[in-house]
């Protein structure tokens, strides 16, 4: 399996090597810099990405962020040594958290999930079920402007009705994942066709004109907006 090794600390990623060779792997690069370790995932094409989440020069999170957007982004391993963004990280799909010091034995638990066979890919979503009373409606993908999480409840937004989910908001993006909708704010996935502008907002941030409705960007995920559009 083709790796590349993204950690800032020589010792540590010199210990990390040892450990990813030791377990029959191939490192075909590494970096402890945020801006090469973009441009070596998309030059070098590996199948698996050990990553650093505290770097000197910003944040492995945000790598992460920017990979989502590749048609075929490896499969993440995070490596930190703080707890405090496990949850963050899974739910950018990574396959493990690991933390430091390193556990050989940890490493290759690690290696083993990223190595199991995928379950069989399930047919791209056609149709939505929201409940409206006792009925269950069907919303095709396109229909659907944006989706919020607020107050621990989600909402699915089309042109002229809130529709309530029971589904969080990470379940809804994996279900629309071959559709054209992506997480622009930790409370928002948005459907990319159905916004009308683009407005830049402060301390980086944007917000987003979807039907007369604004719509916040965090400053987090406006590289990945842009890339996504184009702009």
């Amino acid at each position: 399996m083709r790796t590349l090794l993204i950690e800032d600390e020589p010792l540590a990623r010199d210990e990390l090597r040892y450990h990813v060779t030791a377990a029959g792997l191939e490192v075909v690069g590494e970096t402890g810099s945020v801006e090469e370790a973009e441009r070596l995932v998309r030059s070098l094409q590996p199948d698996l990405v050990f990553l650093d989440i505290e770097l000197t020069d910003g944040s492995g999170l945000e790598i992460a962020k920017r990979l989502k957007s590749m048609p075929r982004p490896p499969a993440l391993l995070f490596v930190t040594a703080y707890d405090a963004h496990a949850l963050e990280a899974f739910e950018l799909n990574a396959y493990d958290y690991i933390l430091k010091p390193y556990d050989p034995a940890r490493i290759v638990r690690a290696i083993e999930k990223v190595a199991r066979p995928l379950p069989k890919k399930a047919p791209r979503l056609e149709r939505l079920a929201v409940e409206t009373g006792e009925q269950l409606k069907l919303l095709s993908p396109q229909d659907i402007n944006y989706i919020v999480a607020e107050n621990g409840k989600t909402k699915i937004v089309t042109e002229h009705h809130a529709y309530p989910s029971n589904e969080t908001l990470l379940e809804l993006e994996r279900k629309l994942q071959d559709h054209r909708f992506l997480r622009v704010h930790r409370s928002y996935l948005v459907n990319l066709s159905a916004i009308d502008a683009i407005e830049p907002w402060f301390n980086g941030a944007y917000n987003l004109k979807i039907h007369q409705i604004d719509v916040p960007v965090s400053r987090t995920y406006v590289k990945l907006l842009k890339e996504a559009l184009g702009i």
